[in-house]
């Protein structure tokens, strides 16, 4: 039965008491004992052992726990961690005993054999800990925020577990804020569940409590549940919401021992890989067709198959995912001096839902994927398209009103399927190597295949006609997606949505219906993502133990990080990346949109247009500062990234180095006022944000000293770094209405070619060109005539090594496009990265190798392939 009250140890058990039963206890877990029953007859009594049949669950489902190794006609205590406890007679040498939290948290769990009204087993040094997450939808996430609970583990370095008498102390925060408009965090209201409760206020500005930690003593042992509550309050109505999340603590002392139940002796949570991103604000769509960015990428790449998928860290070996072999000229797989390329579809694949997955569903992925080129913010599907419609071009509708009938034979004579051979078969426009072509279609972004009768059945299927095609390039285009296909997908690959909190979490657990295949395993963990608010959050998330795995973290927070890896509680891994990072100016200002930011901010909306204004505020950012102490190379003693000029990175094919460009800029205060007034922009008055993503502390100081600068050579210049979260800055990215009048931002590739890097930012209508004003046509109208005529030649240029078959050609022609961009000052260039993997000592990568995790094109993002990842 249930008894809603604190558990606890009586105060009246007397010291020989408590010490006999531990002495018992100790003695059952050796070996078990003899005891006399009623009747005198004498029973052996075994160790007992619990298990859940899963350590992460939703508030509202139902787990149920199997005891082990007990006596029949005992009775069994199950404390639940929550103050409940359940009281059970066992019927045979296993007990099942099942519970529904209603609530969200961590649960502490163990159970207690009494056999004649003595107890003579129990679990306390095997405490399970059990995860339940709060469910909340689109519409209550306006509203509410879901609670964190973490300890300072310097001053409580076993917590949940901690001695009677010593103070305890607790971190209170949140996943993310309410993102309902006039909605704020107000108060956090703690129970210790000792009698103590306290209060206290959130900051206006942080939202943060204005105490952390807080900090009570428990002075008898026992089990103790805590509880946080967030209160949220519409400033407007004055309306008031809670939320709250629960927290076990076991408390030692005098007789009393509690440990955690570690597998192998290190693991906690088997089953279970718990991760803490440092990205406010969370993924922007999980639609494999329309997402275009990192942190939606890592969903997408774990549920998501496509035909062929990187061999580990290789950038230019592939291995078969649900294709059956890689194509070659061998085996027929490539034709027509490699212009055409089969793929045979492995048999006996299908999605989460159950519907089989066929060549038919490849081809209609693809198709799709085509019709959305266009879509706004941008897509990733050109990367495909390039290859297979002659002329298609990043960032533009490949079909149109005056075109449709002859592009709609164009796309339906790319690619082409066969469900009798259960083949798909791609027509490519020109001559193109084996290993350019397989990067288009290994990534999930783009080539993920969908189940196309599911599509159908949410109102998301195609229309094949030429009519239809045109009509279905809208839904590429933000206010026009399918929200289904958005945010909870029917999945092909290893993993599928279980649960998706928007901006806070996701539930991924593995699909039933994916059984592996050659080097890619059938997973059997549960992986929850957390995008929680700031860095510190997901810092004190991963050091109480309530994470397997930490990203995006500063870095500032490394000396830290490389103490707990020299106290064994942590490992970290550093590899190179093929991401770079920059300030982007947008040249075609949306002000009537730039007010929503913020209502002090003005600008003239084609300030940036002007080629002296962008010089002059490269020439004022200070490079070597920005590396050596605020990244902090020299500061903190680590290579966490290089300076650098120039979309092709080094590690890219015709990569060129700053020293063989002119005109790459540095810090120059005296030349950037000097640039200021030639502009004519001297004097001018603006007050704008520098938007940084929401979390990124580091790139948040760059824009305070940028600004700082800026307002030295001119005090009219007002400028201020503004958080953003992430998915928010990608959604502002709208052509004709982007407000943003600077933003940090940054690339990693989609494949290792330079044309993934030129065509996303240079290229008109690229990802980047596209939202920040940049046309040639758009330049002409303002008269900046000569801009407009190196705008079109570093276009040309680009179209020009992005065709060539000849290497040498290629380079010509990407150096002068990437020195006109230089000449240009598109950007400010920041940093290229290095990457780390931050994880607990446990985590491995599959077959014992890390480097699966490590691949530029995917960890060099910060993403993982859960099925790679090892937990024990």
């Amino acid at each position: 039965m249930y008894k809603a009250k604190r558990i606890k140890f009586s105060r009246a058990l007397s010291r020989t008491a408590a010490i006999a039963i531990a002495i018992i206890i100790i003695i059952a877990a050796i070996a078990g004992i003899y005891l006399l029953t009623s009747t005198h007859k004498s029973v052996t009594v075994q160790a007992i052992s619990l298990a859940p049949t899963s350590f992460a669950s939703e508030q509202g489902n139902t787990i149920t726990f199997t005891i082990y190794g007990v006596t029949p006609g005992s009775n069994v205590v199950l404390y639940l961690g929550d103050g409940h406890e359940i009281n059970e007679t066992a019927t045979s040498n296993t007990l099942e005993v099942s519970y529904t939290y209603n609530q969200p948290g961590t649960y502490l769990v163990y159970a207690v054999e009494y056999l004649n009204g003595k107890p003579v087993q129990n679990t306390s040094t095997s405490l399970l800990q059990i995860q339940v997450l709060g469910v909340l939808n689109s519409t209550a996430t306006q509203f509410l925020s879901i609670p964190v609970i973490s300890f300072d583990t310097a001053k409580n370095p076993s917590a949940p577990i901690v001695q009677a008498g010593t103070p305890v102390f607790f971190y209170g925060g949140y996943l993310q804020p309410p993102s309902g408009q006039n909605i704020t965090i107000s108060k956090y209201i703690w129970n210790f569940g000792n009698g103590q409760t306290l209060t206290v206020n959130a900051n206006s500005s942080t939202l943060d409590p204005e105490i952390n930690p807080v900090n009570t003593t428990y002075t008898t042992p026992g089990l103790y549940t805590v509880t946080l509550t967030l209160v949220t309050q519409n400033t407007s109505s004055g309306t008031t919401y809670e939320y709250t999340t629960y927290q076990s603590i076991a408390v030692t002392g005098s007789g009393v021992s509690f440990a955690l139940k570690l597998f192998n002796g290190t693991v906690p949570n088997p089953g279970v890989i718990t991760v803490a991103e440092n990205v406010p604000g969370g993924p922007y769509s999980f639609d494999p067709q329309i997402d275009y960015e990192s942190v939606g990428f890592e969903v997408v790449s774990n549920i998501f198959m496509t035909l062929v998928l990187y061999n580990g860290s290789s950038t230019t070996s592939f291995i078969p995912f649900a294709a059956t072999e890689i194509p070659t000229v061998q085996n027929g797989g490539i034709q027509d001096n490699y212009t055409v390329y089969t793929f045979h579809i492995r048999s006996g694949l299908h999605f989460s839902n159950g519907d089989n997955l066929t060549a038919y569903d490849v081809w209609y992925s693809t198709i799709r994927a085509l019709l959305f080129v266009g879509g706004s913010p941008g897509t990733p599907d050109w990367i495909l398209a390039q290859y297979l419609v002659p002329g298609a071009t990043i960032g533009v509708p490949i079909v149109t009103s005056s075109n449709m009938n002859q592009t709609f034979q164009e796309i339906m004579n790319a690619v082409t399927y066969n469900n009798q051979t259960n083949t798909v078969t791609f027509h490519l426009v020109k001559p193109t190597p084996p290993q350019l072509f397989f990067t288009a279609v290994a990534d999930p972004l783009g080539s993920g295949i969908v189940d196309a009768k599911w599509l159908e059945q949410v109102g998301a299927g195609i229309t094949f006609t030429p009519q239809g095609f045109l009509q279905y390039e809208q839904y590429a285009n933000e206010g026009n997606y399918n929200t289904q296909v958005q945010n909870n997908p029917v999945a092909s690959g290893p993993y599928m949505i279980k649960t998706y909190v928007p901006g806070q979490y996701i539930v991924l657990v593995p699909n039933p219906y994916f059984h592996g295949v050659p080097g890619v395993p059938a997973p059997n963990d549960t992986v929850i993502i957390n995008w929680v608010k700031d860095p510190q959050t997901a810092y004190e998330l991963f050091t109480s133990g309530k994470a397997d795995i930490v990203t995006e973290l500063p870095t500032n927070y490394f000396p830290s990080l490389k103490q707990l890896e020299a106290q064994g509680q942590a490992n970290i891994y550093q590899f190179p990346t093929l991401s770079e990072f920059f300030f982007v100016f947008n040249i075609n200002i949306s002000n009537s949109s730039l007010k929503t930011l913020g209502s002090q901010y003005h600008i003239p909306s084609d300030y940036f247009a002007n080629l002296y204004v962008r010089e002059a505020f490269a020439y004022a950012f200070n490079y070597t500062n920005y590396i050596d102490n605020i990244v902090g190379n020299e500061k903190y003693g680590f290579d966490f990234a290089s300076p650098y000029a120039g979309v092709i990175i080094p590690g890219l094919p015709y990569y060129v180095p700053p020293s063989e460009l002119s005109n790459v800029p540095t810090f120059n205060l005296t030349y950037a006022k000097e640039l200021l007034i030639k502009s004519g922009m001297y004097n001018v008055s603006i007050n704008i944000p520098i938007i940084v993503s929401s979390g990124d502390t580091v790139d948040y100081a760059a824009a305070q000293m940028w600004a700082q600068a800026l307002n030295q050579i001119d005090p009219n210049i007002q400028a201020q770094p503004l958080y953003l979260p992430f998915s928010e800055i990608i959604g502002l990215e709208v052509p004709g209405q982007n407000p943003m009048p600077i933003y940090y931002l940054g690339w990693i590739a989609d494949y290792p070619y330079p044309s993934d890097f030129v065509n996303a930012m240079y290229l008109e209508n690229g990802t980047y060109p596209a939202p920040d004003g940049w046309t040639v046509q758009y330049l002409q109208s303002l008269g900046h005539t000569n801009q407009a005529r190196l705008y079109q030649e570093l276009n040309t240029y680009i179209e020009e090594a992005d065709n060539t078959a000849n290497a040498t050609q290629a380079a010509y022609y990407y150096k002068q496009a990437e020195q006109i961009a230089i000449d240009l000052y598109m950007y400010v260039y920041t940093q290229q990265p290095n990457a780390f993997w931050v994880v607990k000592p446990y985590m491995t990568g599959y077959q014992g190798h890390i480097s699966y995790e490590e691949n530029p094109m995917i960890g060099g993002a910060g993403d993982s392939l859960y099925f790679w990842w090892v937990k024990g």
